[in-house]
């Protein structure tokens, strides 16, 4: 279990993954843990503010009396932001939304998504590696990840940087203890 921060400033984990999983699918409800742990770790939870994994993250922080930001597109076409954000933030289009959640997260938690969530991970990697943003960790959860880095690996596709600062776990306990670790403030 992960102890809330002794300091006044909260941080912030960015929540990634899909907008299909429903109440009661095993993946909504590994997010809303995630959710939960977090906020009772005394950090906000920003994510991309509709359903799925999103929503499930909202809720489980909610429930837990945290405090969450989601970020919107206003090009969307998609129904209304979930119902269990605190803050809604609106950007213009998909490319600006990413950017805000990856700028504005001190962590990441990724569960599984399909190519929306793969490109906020490419981007987050590239700009890692690019020295746009500091190091931040990233915790990939699910079944799917260790394939996909494995195979990134032996392709030679992530500097070792990259590779250091991004761990696949398997369940929502240890996702948020890797990405709260080694984070000033927490443990």
């Amino acid at each position: 279990m992960v102890n809330p921060p002794d300091r006044t400033e909260r941080r912030t984990i960015a929540v990634f993954g899909s907008s299909e999983p429903r109440p009661g699918d095993a993946v909504y409800e590994e997010a809303r843990r995630v959710g939960s742990l977090l906020a009772r770790a005394g950090c906000v939870v920003l994510n991309g503010g509709y359903g799925g994994v999103m929503e499930a993250s909202s809720r489980g922080a909610r429930e837990a009396d945290g405090h969450v930001i989601g970020v919107t597109v206003e090009s969307f076409s998609r129904p209304s932001a979930n119902r269990y954000l605190v803050e809604e933030v609106s950007e213009p289009d998909l490319y600006c939304r990413s950017r805000r959640l990856i700028e504005g997260g001190d962590a990441f938690i990724i569960l599984p998504g399909r190519s929306g969530t793969l490109s906020e991970l490419t981007l987050l990697w590239a700009l890692l590696r690019a020295g746009q943003i500091p190091d931040k960790r990233i915790s990939l959860m699910g079944e799917e990840w260790p394939v996909l880095l494995d195979t990134l690996r032996q392709l030679n596709f992530l500097e070792p940087r990259l590779l250091e600062v991004t761990r696949c776990t398997p369940n929502p306990d240890q996702a948020v203890a890797w990405a709260l670790s080694e984070i000033p403030g927490t443990q």
